[in-house]
């Protein structure tokens, strides 16, 4: 996507990214992690705030919080750079995603439209339904029906 992205730092297997959303409200800590689902060959990216969870005694990652920082083009263009990386070095790795609600799974949708050329270009590009046992099921992308989430692939060179 051709929109700047905030600087990245990425564990040696490209599984878990860390970057600083920098705006109007401060500066958010932000995660970017690419775990297994039951199907290996998907993985299910979860992305949101670094925040420290006292109950649990661990950090864990907010995908509910809405920081409003007036950088959402800045941060999904980095989120998307994640994928570009975690597809290079895991290229047979499908990669699902999904927002927290209707509202952000939505806002995902019109992003993938927004970029679909160019996304187009390297990745194959479905939309997700979740059915028994949490099993992903893909359909091709259509903007103008609604998925549960996401499915993308890297194209084979």
């Amino acid at each position: 996507m051709n929109y700047y992205k905030y600087d990245l730092t990425k564990d040696e297997s490209s599984t878990i990214f860390n970057f600083v959303s920098v705006g109007i409200k401060g500066s958010f800590r932000k995660v970017v992690a690419y775990t297994p689902t039951k199907n290996p060959s998907i993985y299910n990216l979860c992305f949101g705030n670094l925040k420290y969870a006292p109950s649990i005694k661990k950090y864990i990652i907010d995908d509910q919080v809405i920081n409003d920082n007036g950088d959402i083009r800045i941060v999904l263009a980095t989120v998307a750079q994640t994928v570009y990386e975690f597809t290079k070095t895991n290229p047979e790795i499908a990669v699902f995603f999904k927002g927290s609600d209707v509202r952000r799974t939505n806002t995902y949708k019109r992003v993938i439209m927004l970029n679909l050329e160019e996304l187009s270009e390297t990745f194959d590009i479905f939309g997700a339904r979740i059915i028994d046992n949490e099993q992903i099921i893909d359909e091709p992308f259509d903007y103008t029906k609604d998925f549960d989430g996401f499915l993308i692939k890297r194209k084979k060179i």
